[in-house]
């Protein structure tokens, strides 16, 4: 019987777009696009006042449009819960998928939620510190309580599921995700070549890709960084990322740490193809994050044959494996000590390069999405 799907594609037109959420949701609907099957049958969920979504390969679907005020993330977590209810309660389908925390509180139809990671958990005087996030994501974890199936990115987000949320590991599969169908990274040279010519980077550098809260570490970052510097005299640090208001825990981490400031290159923002040049022309990509659900950034590293050197955290050790350095994150000194090693010996640099593209090669979207539809099977 034909699996009929609701499937949350507001992402694709908010600030998410370009985020992990916003890749997550892409990626995954256009693997489904690329089966060769009319099963299921899809409704997209949209955002009505919102600009549409870029272009993008989708599969035959019909659409559902929602109104939410600015800042629909956050509104999502406050209203989705209260007026999901009505907006779906007469659309006929077998299965609602919300690819982040926006369940409705009352459903006719089972309901799969993709929980990339419990950050807001870990570190609620960042993530909940506003009331209404506050309430906004108690309501919603409780509601993902009673979640026909998780999604979980990793095992690791998976235990943290079982373990903080106390929802049965029966109901939690585990589906990986992969590197953006279009990603082509350039030669190592030719990745040098541009961050020379874009960044003015005029010599080695190693790379951080990603936004600056928290659980990004910028503190731990930068101290490697500052440790390796020391070592290597024309080594520089390129950091890729949104400086928007969280770039203010980029700049307080380097008023407190002693990483030369001359020798950090901020590139903010960059499109897609020049971010895979410069993932192919780093020495490695240095990843201090303390909790990951899933770890993009080190996948799309290995994929442009970079290794990663960063902290055994979260799901970064299920991506990248034996091609890179991994180090416990309460040893203050190991992820510096890992950075300058591998800096220093071409031949173990060389062996880590090696194993990159290979490890990269073991995910996929296409295995995603099979795995996706099996879980909405599973439900009905």
């Amino acid at each position: 019987m034909r699996v009929r799907v609701i499937f949350d594609a507001r992402h694709l037109q908010t600030v998410s777009r370009t985020r992990g959420i916003g890749r997550y949701s892409r990626n995954l609907l256009a693997a489904f696009a690329r089966r060769a099957s009319d099963d299921p049958g899809w409704t997209l969920l949209r955002l009505r006042s919102f600009p549409p979504a870029d272009p993008q390969p989708l599969p035959p679907h019909r659409e559902l449009s929602v109104l939410r005020p600015r800042r629909p993330e956050l509104a999502m977590l406050a209203l989705d819960a209260v007026l999901l209810p009505f907006e779906m309660g007469f659309r006929s389908a077998d299965v609602y998928h919300s690819v982040q925390l926006g369940l409705p509180a009352v459903r006719r139809m089972p309901a799969v939620l993709t929980i990339h990671d419990l950050a807001p958990l870990r570190w609620p005087a960042h993530y909940l510190r506003l009331p209404h996030a506050r309430v906004g994501h108690m309501w919603q974890y409780a509601l993902a309580q009673r979640a026909d199936a998780i999604v979980a990115p990793s095992r690791s987000t998976a235990r943290d599921v079982v373990e903080r949320l106390r929802i049965p590991a029966a109901r939690v599969h585990v589906i990986p995700e992969a590197v953006d169908a279009s990603f082509a990274p350039p030669s190592r040279g030719e990745g040098r070549r541009l961050a020379g010519e874009r960044f003015g980077v005029p010599a080695r550098y190693v790379l951080y890709v990603g936004q600056f809260d928290p659980r990004k570490n910028m503190d731990g970052l930068l101290a490697a960084f500052a440790r390796a510097a020391d070592a290597e005299p024309d080594l520089r640090l390129v950091v890729v990322g949104d400086l928007g208001k969280l770039a203010t825990h980029l700049r307080a981490a380097l008023d407190r740490t002693r990483a030369p400031r001359e020798r950090v290159i901020v590139t903010g923002f960059v499109d897609d193809a020049t971010l895979a040049a410069l993932y192919a022309g780093a020495e490695c990509l240095l990843h201090a994050a303390l909790l990951e659900g899933f770890g993009l950034t080190p996948l799309e590293s290995l994929a442009a044959g970079t290794p990663v050197v960063g902290y055994e955290a979260g799901a970064v050790e299920e991506v990248v494996g034996d091609a890179g350095v991994l180090v416990d994150p309460s040893e203050p000194e190991a992820l510096g000590e890992a950075l300058v090693n591998v800096l220093r010996s071409e031949t173990f640099a060389s062996q880590l390069r090696a194993r990159a593209k290979p490890r990269a090669a073991l995910f996929s979207w296409e295995r995603a999405a099979e795995r996706t539809i099996e879980v909405y099977r599973s439900v009905t």
